[in-house]
């Protein structure tokens, strides 16, 4: 108890000084959207970085848009789905990172993600949401500290969507259209944070036209390249075997779609209907399952539960016409679809146990020894069967399959389908070859092997239940097949004592030696499953040096005979193998530890860490912390004047760096919000610790200096060494904080370039009676304002154009809505920021030349050529309509709030735009 007592108040007491108001303000938001998600509003679509920031934070949105995609799993529901992605990927993608924004937008994605899993521990989702903050700016060191703490892959930065960069891949997963847990929009924001370049997925059936789009838009939206294929099972030899139909790559998306699901009707119409059987054999599985439940397993879940009382587990009502039970495509599934059911009765009676337990403790000398230990043995069986509750476990135990169970095998000639699909350009695909053993698998190629043009030579979903040895062998005989390899052959089916027709094999070997198969290897993924680590493979030389031997650590190695294989002879995503380096295929998954289901008396805390304590520390309270500390050394050193004045230049550096590379020289649009003041607040500590370093090495400098100490070459010597040293003092600690080389050596040298300077002013200096470190730290620090200064306005110019060359294109729109919209945000960002309107003109005018007339005033005209943008903003704007028609769009689109302050901005900045524009035009 005293335990228990001192972590929750120590946390208490580490709570209260962590994280500011904002964010704790901005936590109680989400929540509210996690709590009530029909609150959340849909707005009209608009930059991210644009006017919707003034209603709604970036982070905000991201969270509500993944929590319509995610609480959305119905069919029916898919354009919805489609929309949030959309808007996710919109606010997503784009970041203040210019170094690595592909993995900035992973990491943030995945933080906000597990801010909503995260829902009912406060202080995980604050954290959660400060790594967001941090992460927000892009700093290499930054988002490759999170890429770990998440366990995801770092991707190349290219400039490139994912499907563009040989990343990781899985041919085998499957969404809710099949046996999946997850909506196609779901599980491509688990690829994209996953970093998948490319996927398959398998659906049973191709009767939903919406579940095809929506996997297919969902994948272009985040950039990844996505296969769709039919899995589906047929009694081949005389046994039930699995397979995948691969359909043809969809090409121009929509259109495509639409042209398939036409044509299906005729060309699929006997494919379909096989399927179509499968599906009534699914059903009657399904039936099977859940009359043996209601008749075997309530008896004992019910044993001691009265009929009439709320505690007892009513039977399942099945009925195969009834929408619940049409939307499990799998016995795999039932456990997920039943678990509510299971929870809420168990969970009664857990609550009910434990009432009666405490009870006994609190009386327990009206109870019988015998009634004490009877109610202890009862109180830890529910609670424990109530929380090792899942899915899973629920389908193991209560579900298994039984002997009335009909095969799901209606498509009975392999032959025919492999015509249709030869005809549609299409392959077939063998997976889970190993199900009936080794043996059987060859059978099966050697019968067969004309209609196969893709083997499963790896299935982590079904690896569990089979040999390793037998996997590689499986692997090793696909391989020597396509080599044509006959002795090898002999020899790895003599080791194996497997037994084949030497005439089917020469017939196989002659055949797939010009048509070989291709191997590919899938997870097999459903999102739920506790026993296979889950989606995604990746070379390990695909990783980045940092990540390669922390990930083959950390998850699952497939054996080498099937990397080399996979990296020899399939079409995945690959880079090429150093010297001496051989393939080696990580999981991207791991095994997941069952979370327990929790009744909300457990005491699950744990003292917060003091390492976490101190980075998640209040922000204010800390920079307090760090001026004051940095303080001490310069105080002690050269007393408070001089070391006033020095924290003062280095604070009016930052300061003056900060706005200016935010609002250029215009002190009225100076704000404090461009200001680092977490930056600021580290640069005074770092630079109080260099007094004492600079004051020592002047010292010494004095000591060996045997000549006078006055006179140019002493005034050149000593700052020499002085600056010297601050350059590598800088350099150092730059690299402690994390900096990039670049800005290291930028501030290593602007020292050596602040050297001259000293020199040059040290008889002003002098004469002012300011010590010699203060007039080096002055003359670096002013370097450093240029230096930093010039740096940032070209990262802000960079951010800003960017946001310019997304945001134009909108303005050549045919839709009038996207029109409007590319307008207000046009305006927004050029009256909010003088950079936005230097981007904004560089993708306006293309070039300026210059054409002198010498006359009286020698008078110059400028000659432009403009781009298109151009054209159709000054068409936009000259149009006097077009104020009204915004105005409208503002009133209809938007509530009270959010219209009066796009009406004020438009009113007060409209014209002075459309002024600016035809300034910049030399229109008259």
């Amino acid at each position: 108890m005293i335990s228990k007592l001192f972590i929750k108040t120590y946390n208490q007491f580490i709570n209260f000084f962590s994280f500011s108001k904002n964010l704790q303000e901005l936590r109680a938001k989400i929540n509210k959207r996690i709590d009530i998600p029909e609150k959340i509003q849909a707005l009209p679509p608009s930059h991210p970085r644009g006017f919707i920031k003034e209603f709604r934070k970036r982070r905000t949105t991201i969270g509500e848009s993944y929590l319509r995609i995610s609480q959305s799993i119905d069919s029916g529901d898919y354009n919805e789905r489609l929309n949030a992605l959309s808007l996710l990927a919109e606010h997503i993608i784009y970041s203040r990172s210019l170094k690595m924004p592909l993995n900035a937008a992973r990491v943030q994605l995945a933080l906000i993600k597990q801010v909503i899993k995260n829902r009912d521990n406060k202080r995980a989702q604050l954290e959660l949401m400060h790594d967001f903050t941090i992460s927000s700016f892009g700093h290499p060191r930054s988002i490759r500290k999170y890429l770990k703490r998440l366990d995801i892959i770092e991707v190349p930065e290219s400039g490139n969507q994912l499907k563009d960069i040989p990343a990781a891949w899985d041919f085998h997963v499957h969404d809710n259209a099949s046996y999946g847990k997850k909506s196609p929009a779901n599980l491509m924001i688990d690829a994209f944070i996953k970093g998948l370049s490319e996927l398959t997925i398998a659906h049973n059936t191709l009767t939903s036209e919406d579940a095809v789009k929506e996997v297919l838009l969902a994948g272009e939206l985040l950039g990844i390249r996505i296969n769709i294929a039919i899995e589906f099972s047929a009694i081949t030899n005389g046994k039930r075997f699995h397979y995948m139909y691969i359909l043809p790559e969809f090409k121009g998306k929509k259109k495509s779609i639409k042209k398939f699901f036409k044509k299906k009707s005729d060309d699929f119409k006997e494919f379909m209907q096989e399927l179509h059987a499968n599906k009534q054999s699914r059903m009657h599985n399904i039936k099977v399952l859940i009359d043996e439940f209601n008749k075997t397993h309530l008896k004992e879940i019910n044993q001691q539960y009265s009929s009439d009382s709320s505690l007892f587990f009513q039977p399942f009502q099945f009925h195969p016409d009834d929408a619940f039970w049409q939307k499990i495509n799998s016995r795999k599934q039932i456990g997920e679809f039943l678990i509510p059911t299971f929870k809420s009765i168990f969970e009664k009676r857990a609550l009910a146990i434990t009432s009666e337990y405490q009870q006994m403790v609190k009386n327990q000398h009206i109870y019988q020894k015998s009634d004490i230990l009877s109610i202890k043995n009862e109180y830890h069986k529910i609670r424990h069967e109530y929380a090792i509750l899942s899915p899973e476990y629920i389908r193991h135990k209560y579900f298994a399959d039984n002997n009335q169970i009909k095969p799901e095998s209606a498509v009975s000639s392999l032959d025919e389908i492999y015509q249709l699909a030869k005809n549609n350009h299409a392959g077939i695909k063998f997976i889970q070859p190993l199900e009936n053993g080794l043996q059987e698998a060859i059978n099966l190629i050697l019968q067969n092997y004309k209609f196969l043009s893709h083997a499963e030579v790896f299935n982590l979903a079904d690896y569990a239940d089979n040999k390793q040895k037998d996997v590689i062998a499986f692997n090793q005989f696909i391989k020597f097949l396509n080599q044509g390899n006959k002795q090898a052959l002999w020899i790895l089916l003599t080791e194996n004592n497997l037994k084949v027709n030497e005439s089917k094999l020469d017939e196989a070997i002659k055949y797939i030696s010009s048509n070989q198969i291709i191997p590919s290897i899938g997870s097999d993924a459903t999102g739920s499953s506790e026993f296979a680590p889950g989606m995604g493979f990746v070379f390990k030389n695909q990783l980045p040096q940092w990540q390669q031997k922390y990930f083959s650590k950390k998850h699952n190695k497939l054996a080498s005979e099937i990397s080399e294989f996979v990296y020899e002879q399939s079409r995945v995503p690959k880079i090429s193998l150093k010297k001496s380096e051989k393939p080696e295929i990580l999981c991207l998954g791991q095994l997941q530890e069952s979370k327990k289901n929790l009744l909300g008396d457990e005491f699950m805390e744990k003292p917060v860490l003091p390492s976490d304590a101190w980075e998640y520390f209040n922000p204010g309270i800390k920079n307090i912390f760090f001026i004051s500390i940095g303080f001490l050394p310069a105080y002690f050193t050269v007393g408070i004047e001089y070391a006033l004045l020095w924290f003062a230049i280095t604070g009016f550096r930052n300061m003056f760096v900060d706005l200016i590379s935010g609002n250029g020289l215009n002190p009225k649009l100076w704000n404090t919000n461009d200001i680092n003041w977490t930056n600021l607040s580290n640069s005074l500590f770092w630079t109080g610790f260099s007094v004492p370093i600079l004051g020592f090495i002047k010292n010494q400098f004095d000591l060996i200096w045997i000549w006078a100490h006055t006179g140019f070459l002493y005034e050149f010597g000593k700052f020499f060494f002085i600056n010297i040293s601050n350059g590598t003092y800088l350099a150092t600690h730059n690299y402690i904080r994390g900096f990039d080389k670049q800005t290291i050596r930028a501030n290593f040298f602007r020292s050596i370039i602040a050297w001259p300077f000293s020199v040059l002013f040290s008889p002003l200096g002098n004469a002012m009676a300011l010590p010699s470190i203060v007039q080096a730290k002055f003359w670096s620090d002013f370097v450093a304002s240029i230096i930093e200064g010039s740096n940032k306005f070209s990262t802000t110019l960079k951010l800003k154009d960017r946001i310019m060359a997304k945001l134009l294109p909108d303005m050549l729109s045919e839709d009038v809505e996207t029109e409007h919209l590319a307008a207000l945000d046009l305006i927004y960002f050029t009256k909010e920021s003088n950079r936005a309107k230097t981007a904004l003109k560089r993708h306006l005018i293309l070039s300026i030349s210059e054409k002198k007339k010498w006359h009286k005033w020698f008078n110059h005209k400028k000659e432009m050529l403009y781009t298109e943008y151009f054209y159709a903003l000054t068409k936009y704007f000259d149009n006097e309509n077009n104020y009204k028609e915004l105005t409208n769009f503002i009133v209809s689109r938007y509530n009270k709030e959010q219209a009066l302050y796009l009406i004020n901005m438009i009113s007060e900045h409209y014209y002075l735009f459309h002024k600016w524009l035809k300034k910049k035009g030399n229109i008259n």
